[in-house]
This record gives structure tokens, sequence and C-alpha cells, in this order.
């Protein structure tokens, strides 16, 4: 499959499948944050028959409260209101949002009642409610001043609520007191409470006696008060337990209640007046909604499980959709910075503002400190409403943190950039001195500006007589946007100095290294970094240094070089030399004096010889071409083989030798025989310098980690200062007339580096210590 598709493919099912579980997620934290929980909106929502649900039996107990206020006399207006909008219970007003208008044929989700009949609820309530609005809400009235106890006015408010919802014949009701029938809707049906018969489709009957209600469904008696006392958890909130009684007048009075076994939707025409609308129709809409949330249920679950499909072939092609999300990137990255600020910040309004009611009402307890403890979770609620702004929004910020992780500074492609770009030009233009001291400007200059707003908002909130709460609401708006200014350019100025203070240290450190003699590193700084001149300043200077450095080695390359090859030309005669030597040695008859003449010539060519094999060998250490075979050995067990073999010259010299060698192993990684001949050459030289009578001190010493090998000696003759011993051709003492060449300690330091280790020398007054350390191996 070519690359273009999988990134297409990978990126689709990522989209679809975030889509689809997050529009589940959302709709589950939907449903699980209401108070009904969610174990029993899943259980009613698959419930076979609509009245076994709590739903239903909450409206019929509320069928039997306004019934009985309907035959005592009693006020209708809070049962009345209730039953309107369905006992706010979670799983009501949840469905009641979702109903389809069947009636209209829109198409479009809406309220499960007509607008006609909260008319008539009104005109059965009377002056207990006033300015119904479209919404189907109400704005009380003053209750108290309305003549809410006169039982001439409830039984006017009965009657209207009666003839409001008589029509709806998906439930029969009669109502008796003192044995005499004061509200029916069950003219000619056979209808009777005492003998708990109902007419036919109608399998659930309720009676009030007068003390206890009864309960036949299907045929079947209902277990209406289990242990006989009403807790909170009941099923049926009705008179009858010992602990929920009734009046003497209440007594006096019976309901029946038939609930239909499939409800339907009763519409009545009265065109003499005004158009059809709809009647009552409660426990059709419960029925309804019970279905509808089954279905949602069920879509739900469909999501969630299409989505984990989908995330699933996402994650098996996730390498492609990078491709996909850079190429998104490209195209949003084209668009200006602040039109997806004010896309990001609007689509964020939409969702939290999208029913400003819910705010309105929210702010205005907070103003009246009708504070309750589920006020934010209905906040909350409301706002997870709107599923699809919830997701639009989802998909508006990634895209927006999409462009921010794939464009490198966004900022730039901005209005803002632009001129922040400007700025930054002429700041850059500036000697370091004004640019770190116009930094402070901005700063002092929003301060200035948020003192003077935040003071001009507090001005006006007071010249209104602090009665007007938009003034407040200003100035909290304006200290908040200045605050988060002055927090932002507050935090980018430190963010500036702490750069600052990094680029310092770097340029300092970067001082001692050149100091230090390491001047092959170079530095590198942000080109807009304050200290990018004197930073090019510096690594211009360490280009200098390592040019001449550079010079200065070649130079003396050439030097080993052309001693080298000095020293290879003159093997050939010297070796022609002492052939010729050694034949004349062998000459007989030879006048004394002549074989004198003949000593000194092979004298002096073995020295010369000598000479040349030491210069050769340096030359080819110090162009690091000496060959070494590195082992492991043992560095005392080399020591001593060293004293052992010098015996003889040690024996014949007037100097005496201690030695302090441990006998255990101290092994270390060397050329043996490169080794051999540095030891031999530091015992040469002390042999051949130390004062006569004096003593030389060979030790060996180890800390577990470095084997150190040091000799020390006191010299014959004093010690000159500031001499580098250990350089070619140097020499103690320059009228020394001994014949050395000056090359056994620059030989003997060669090798033992060479070999990886290091040499020292150092002299205190006349004596002279040499020391030889390598790492110890174990």
């Amino acid at each position: 499959m070519a690359t273009k598709w999988k990134s297409i493919i990978s990126f689709t099912a990522f989209f679809l499948g975030i889509t689809l579980l997050l529009s589940g997620v959302i709709d589950s934290v939907y449903l699980l944050s209401s108070r009904t929980s969610w174990k029993a909106q899943i259980r009613e929502a698959f419930e076979e028959d609509y009245q076994n649900t709590g739903e239903f039996r909450r409206q019929m107990a509320d069928y039997l409260e306004n019934f009985l206020g309907m035959a005592t006399g009693g006020p209708l207006w809070g049962n009345v209101y209730r039953e309107y909008y369905g006992y706010y219970d979670d799983y009501t007003y949840n469905n009641m949002e979702g109903v389809y208008a069947v009636e209209s044929g829109t198409g479009d989700w809406s309220w499960n009642f007509s607008e006609e009949y909260p008319n008539e609820v009104a005109e059965a309530i009377g002056g207990y409610s006033s300015d119904y609005d479209e919404y189907g809400g109400y704005e009380y009235g003053d209750l108290e001043d309305s003549d809410y106890s006169s039982k001439e006015e409830n039984k006017k408010r009965a009657e209207r609520y009666h003839n409001a919802i008589k029509d709806d014949k998906n439930i029969l009701y009669k109502i008796t007191y003192n044995d005499g029938t004061v509200y029916t809707n069950a003219e000619g049906t056979e209808l009777d409470g005492a003998g708990m018969t109902a007419p036919k489709d109608y399998n659930f009957l309720m009676y009030f006696d007068g003390n206890t209600v009864k309960m036949r469904k299907d045929g079947k008696d209902i277990d209406v008060y289990k242990d006989g006392y009403y807790r909170d958890d009941s099923d049926w909130y009705v008179p009858g337990y010992k602990n929920f009684t009734v009046d003497e007048e209440t007594q006096k009075a019976t309901v029946t209640i038939a609930a239909a076994k499939s409800p339907k939707l009763y519409i009545k025409g009265d065109y003499a007046k005004d158009s059809s609308k709809q009647l009552y129709n409660r426990l059709y809409w419960i029925e309804y909604n019970q279905r509808s949330q089954k279905g949602r249920f069920l879509a739900l679950a469909a999501s969630l499980a299409l989505g984990i499909v989908l995330i699933a072939v996402y994650l098996i092609l996730r390498k492609d959709k990078k491709r996909a999300d850079r190429w998104i990137a490209r195209i949003t990255g084209k668009i200006w910075y602040e039109v997806k600020l004010i896309l990001l910040l609007s689509a964020l309004g939409l969702v939290l503002f999208h029913s400003g009611y819910w705010w309105d009402d929210f702010f205005m307890r907070i103003q009246f400190g009708e504070f309750y403890p589920g006020i934010f979770q209905e906040l909350f609620r409301e706002m997870f409403a709107w599923t699809g702004g919830v997701v639009g929004l989802f998909w508006i910020i990634y895209l927006f943190v999409n462009d921010h992780r794939c464009n490198q500074k966004v900022w730039k492609q901005s209005i803002c950039g632009h001129i922040a770009e400007a700025f930054r030009a002429a700041d850059l233009k500036l000697p370091f001195q004004r640019r770190v001291v116009h930094r402070y400007i901005p700063l002092i200059a929003v301060t200035g500006v948020l003192i003077l707003l935040s003071g001009a908002s507090l001005l006006i909130f007071c010249l209104a007589g602090g009665y007007e709460i938009v003034p407040l609401l200003v100035l909290m708006i304006l200290v908040v946007l200045g605050a988060v200014l002055l927090v932002y350019m507050q935090m980018n100025y430190m963010k500036k100095n702490e750069r600052l203070m990094l680029d310092t240290g770097i340029l300092i450190d970067q001082i001692k290294t050149v100091r230090d003699g390491a001047i092959t590193s170079e530095i590198q700084v942000q080109p807009d970094s304050d200290l990018a001149g004197a930073v090019q300043d510096l690594n211009d200077i360490r280009k200098g240094m390592d040019t001449a450095v550079k010079e200065q080695i070649k130079s003396e390359r050439m030097k080993v070089e052309l001693v080298s090859n000095v020293s290879h030309d003159i093997k050939t005669p010297l070796t022609s030399i002492i052939s010729y030597v050694e034949l004349l040695k062998q000459e007989d008859g030879l006048p004394d004096y002549i074989r004198d003449y003949v000593q000194i010539l092979d004298s002096k060519s073995q020295k010369l010889k000598e000479m040349v094999q030491d210069v050769f060998e340096v030359s080819k250490a110090a162009s690091g071409q000496l060959p070494v075979e590195i082992e492991a050995l043992d560095l005392g067990k080399l020591l001593r083989q060293t004293l052992a073999d010098m015996s003889e010259r040690i024996a014949d010299s007037r100097i005496q030798v201690k030695t302090d060698i441990p006998e255990e192993e101290i092994m270390i990684m060397a050329d043996g025989q490169r080794l051999y001949r540095v030891f031999q050459n530091l015992l040469q030289n002390a042999l051949q310098y130390s004062l006569d009578g004096s003593r030389i001190y060979v030790n060996l010493k180890t800390d577990g980690s470095v084997a150190v090998a040091s000799v020390k000696n006191t010299s014959a003759s004093e010690i000159p200062a500031d001499v580098n011993f250990t350089e070619r051709f140097t020499r103690g003492d320059s009228s020394r007339t001994d014949g050395g060449s000056g090359l056994g300690l620059s030989i003997a330091k060669s090798f033992t580096e060479a070999c990886g280790g290091r040499m020292t020398v150092e002299t205190i007054a006349d004596l002279f210590v040499v020391t030889v350390e390598f790492p110890q191996i174990h």
C-alpha cells in the first residue's frame, strides 16, 4: 500500500475513532454526573415495562397527591407544577431534552410537550404563576400576596386542572369525597377501586380508601408498604405507612387511578379557538423517553466499540499518521496565529456559554447567596450536554497543538510576531549596555497602564454607587488581563536574563579553557544573544591561537623529520667507519700509537652509533610511529631485573642504591622492552650524575589504582632552575664533557608515554626526582 494512502487511512481512523470515543465518553460523563446512579439509569432504560420504572411510580404518586388535594379542597400549586415538568429527576429531565417532535414533522429535537398546554396549566393554577415564556418556564409571582389557602380559589383551580387533563385517556381517575364523586374522566367505564377492577387495556390500578393505598398490576396485588415504614429508598411515596398518615378530611376521600398498558398520544383540535394541540400525555412520554433512553445507551455502546476498533487501526498505522499531522500543520501554519487563537477562544466560548440562561442562573445564585452543593454539578452537566460542540472544540484544540508541535516558532506567522521581530532587530543594533537597560521600559509601561485602567474602573464603580455590576466586571477583567500580561512580560524578562547569565557562563568557561591551552573547541550562542559579538570575538582569538599552535607543531614535526632523515643518512657511512675500524683492530704489526688511535676511533664511533640510534627512536616516538607491544607485566619484577642487569656498573661506582619494591605483584599494561629501556636510562643517568658517596633511592608504591615508581638521587653539581630536562639534547650542566648526549630523559619520557604512562621530573635544590606512573590492573 502506498505511503500516502497509509497516512490517509491512519489519520481517518484516528479522527473517526477519537470522535466516536469522545462522543461516547461525553455522553457517559453527562449521564454519570446525574443524581441518579448509572446502574439505575441502565436498568430502567432496558426495562420491558414502563410501569416498572421509578418515573412511573413517581408520576402515579403525584397524581394521587394532586387528586387528594382536589378532593379535600387543598392547594394544587406545587403538585401541578411538578406534574407538568415531570418531577425533576434526572431520568425525566435528560429525556425531555432528547424527545423527537413527531407531531411537528420537523426532524428537530425539542421538548416533549406543545407550547399550548402550559397555558392551560397556567389557567388551572390561576394566580400562582405569570409570564410564561417561550422556553416553558415561569417567573414566580409574589405568593405571599395571593389568596393561597382560599377554598373557593382552590376549587376553581382544581376544576381548571381537571378540564385540562381529563381528555388524556392514558389515565382514568375517579375522585370521591364523603361518598360523592367530585371529579372523574372514567364515565361509562368499568373502573371500580373498591372492587379493584379496571377497564380493558388498563393493567395498572391504584386505589386509596381513605387510609391506605392498594395497587394491582396485571391482576396481581402489589406489596406497597413492605415493612410498613417509609424511607428515602422506598418505591412508593403514598399515604398509609406507619410514619406517613393523613388528616381526618383526607380520610373522607377515595381516589381510583388506572394507567394504560400501552399509552397513546392524545391530540385535541380546538379549531374554533385555535389549532390542534397535544394533551398532557405524561404516561406516553414516560414510555417514549424510556424507549429513547434505551436507544441512546445502545448507540453509546456501539459508538464506543466502533471507536475502539478504529483506534486499534490507528495504533497499527500510527507512524504513518505523523506524516498526515505534518501535512496538516503545513496548511495551518500558513494561517495567521491571531486568527487561530480567535477561532479557539470562540469555540471555547460557544461550548461554555451555549446555554446562557444556566450561567445567568449561576451568577444570580452567587449574587444572592443561594448556593447549594449541586450547582456546579448542574453547570458541568449543562456544558457537556452539547456533545457536538465539545467534540468540535477538541479538534480545534488538537489542530492548535499540532500546529505548535510541528511548526517551529508559530509566532513568526502572526502580526504580533512581525512587530516583535522588528523591535528585536532594532534592539540588536543597540550597544550591549543600552540593550539590557531598555528591557525595563515595557515592564514599566504595562505596569503604569494597568494601574491607570484599574484606577479608572474603580472610580467608575464608585461613581455608580456600587450598584452596577458591569464596572466591577470590567475592573476584574482588566486587572486579570493586565496581571497576566505583566506576569508574562516578567517571565520573559527573567528568561532573557537567565539566557544572558547562561551565555556569560559559557563565555567565562571558554576563557578559562583557552587559558588552560584547550583551544580546539568553539562555542556557539544564539545569533540574537546579547553576547553574540563577544563570543564571536573570542572564537576569532581562539582560531588565531589554534592556527599559531598548528604552525608551531608543524615546524616541530619538520624538525623531527629532518633529524630522522639525517640520522638515517648518517647510518650508512657510520656503518662503514665501524667496519673499517674493526678491520684495523685486527691488523698485526701496527705501532702502539696507531693502535691507540684505532681504539679512540672505535670508542667514538660506537658512541656515535648509540647517539644516532637514540635520535632515530626519539623522532619515531615524537611522530607517533614507535612500535610498541602492550602486555600485562609486573612492574616490580621489571625494576628488580633492571637493577640486576646493571649490578656490575652499580658495584663499580661509588654510589649506593637503596630499593623499596613490594614483593607482591603490581600489574600494569605496557611494552616490557621499552619500559626496561626507560628505567635503564633513569638509573644510568642517576649513576652518572650523582654525588660521590651519596645514595640512589628506587621506590615502587601503589594506591590500588595507580602504580608509581620513582628514582631519586643527589646531583654532584648544582641543578639549574627552570630547565626542562626531558627536552631533547638538554643537559643539566652545559659545560660537562662526560660524553652524554642529552637524550636519556627525553627517550625515557617518550617511551613511557608511548606505553600509556606518565613521567615527571622534579628538582628540590640538589635532589633530582623522576616519577613514572601507570594505571594498575587487577
